[in-house]
């Protein structure tokens, strides 16, 4: 028989009731006396039992009283046993509602870490993990070791990585990336203004179409460009094969040149700035372009001390700044060269604009197909023997690109929307 609340306190009344009988009679009862007198208690019973009194009839008022007490006894048992439901229910419901409110402060705090990550770095591209809480982490020879748990990565995709962790420096910390073929693993360092980002082993597939515009077309605005396209995939063009852009420091003009070789050296006729891309220069290993210069340049984004440039990325932006009279020339081994390269905007699902340099009239249109994709089980080494829980802020991982986030022009998009 199952046992209820109220049934429990019966018992309780009608043992107390056998006890104290017993002691009237100078007799202390042992437990199997009192459980065989409690067995012939039906506890389902109120205890108040029906009372009846004939007209005529004088009144018991020794047992009057008795029923009023039992009536009373059975409201304050009643009392008792909902007190305690309620008790029950409101512990339940508070226990209920403290975790809600500590779920939503770990949300809340998430997406304000989230935002502040946003906010500061969605220019580089992104994001592809983030986390800033529930963290597990174990100590092992003077060193925190994060586990992220499993991160998928598209294959060939450049990748930065970030921790965001309080009296830590960025060079006391290194990401792992262990994949279950050993030759896809890798370690990564935090980014920092050195720029250290990563490329995902693997290649993405590309796509490669030519498009050309006529000599006569009048370019006042963006350049759309007609393409079915994939929101999967990310699109890049490329103007002007074989040309480098120079940008004329007085006046801030962009003028389109042949890419300087051996046989069409350039000279700076005035302070300038020079810019190109070589592209798939990487499908030849250890490919270079060797370069000269009469005399050294202000500055480049690369190193002049071997004479060389190496061609490791599938596409490697040139800048120099130069002075007047500076001469210069290239020796390509592999690859192609551009004046520009930009990210494609998506308008829509058919249409691109390319924002560049509008004297281009010779495009390649690069469509990076993302569809391999790696797992990787992402660990994070933490050097310090200090408990580092309290002071993680945020881990991350971004995608990098080149122009992630831009300023519309908002009339030159209408006359593009009007246009497409």
């Amino acid at each position: 028989m199952e046992i209820y609340k109220d049934m429990v306190e019966k018992l309780k009344f009608h043992k107390n009731n056998i006890i104290n009988s017993f002691i009237k009679k100078n007799y202390y009862p042992s437990n199997d006396e009192i459980n065989a007198k409690l067995a012939l208690v039906d506890s389902r019973l109120a205890l108040f039992e029906s009372y009846i009194s004939k007209p005529g009839s004088y009144m018991n008022i020794k047992e009057l009283n008795h029923c009023f007490e039992m009536i009373a006894k059975d409201i304050e048992i009643l009392y008792k046993v909902l007190e305690s439901i309620l008790i029950e229910d409101f512990s339940a419901l508070n226990v209920h509602i403290e975790a809600a409110l500590t779920e939503l402060e770990s949300k809340a705090d998430y997406y304000r870490k989230r935002c502040t990550e946003e906010i500061h770095s969605t220019t580089l591209g992104t994001t592809v993990f983030f986390q800033a809480n529930n963290w597990k982490i174990r100590e092992e020879n003077e060193m925190n070791i994060i586990d992220l748990g499993t991160v998928k990565l598209i294959e060939g995709m450049e990748i930065s990585c970030f921790a965001e962790i309080n009296d830590v420096e960025d060079k006391d910390v290194v990401f792992q990336f262990d994949n279950n073929d050993a030759e896809k693993s890798f370690l990564a360092l935090p980014y920092n203004y050195n720029n250290n980002s990563y490329k995902v082993p693997g290649i993405l597939g590309i796509n490669q179409y030519d498009l050309q515009m006529p000599v006569t077309s009048i370019v006042d605005d963006y350049i759309p460009i007609k393409y079915e396209i994939n929101f999967e995939n990310k699109y890049k063009i490329a103007g002007a094969i074989g040309g480098m852009q120079v940008t004329l420091k007085r006046t801030g003009e962009t003028f389109l040149y042949k890419f300087a070789n051996v046989d069409n050296a350039f000279v700076a006729e005035e302070d300038c700035f020079v810019e190109f891309y070589v592209l798939d220069g990487n499908t030849n290993p250890n490919a270079t372009m060797e370069y000269s210069f009469t005399e050294a340049p202000i500055s480049t984004n690369f190193s002049l001390q071997n004479g060389e440039i190496p061609l490791n990325k599938e596409a490697v932006k040139i800048s120099i700044e130069c002075q007047k009279g500076l001469g210069m020339f290239f020796a390509l081994a592999a690859g192609n060269v551009y004046a520009s390269l930009e990210d494609a905007i998506i308008v829509n699902k058919n249409t691109l604009i390319y924002k560049g340099n509008w004297d281009i009239r010779d495009f390649v249109l690069r469509e990076y197909v993302r569809t391999n994709t790696s797992s990787y089980r992402v660990k994070v080494f933490v050097k310090t023997k200090d408990d580092i829980v309290g002071n993680i802020e945020s881990i991350y991982i971004k995608e990098v690109t080149s122009w992630f986030f831009i300023i519309w022009d908002i009339v030159g998009l209408m006359r593009l929307i009007n246009l497409v």
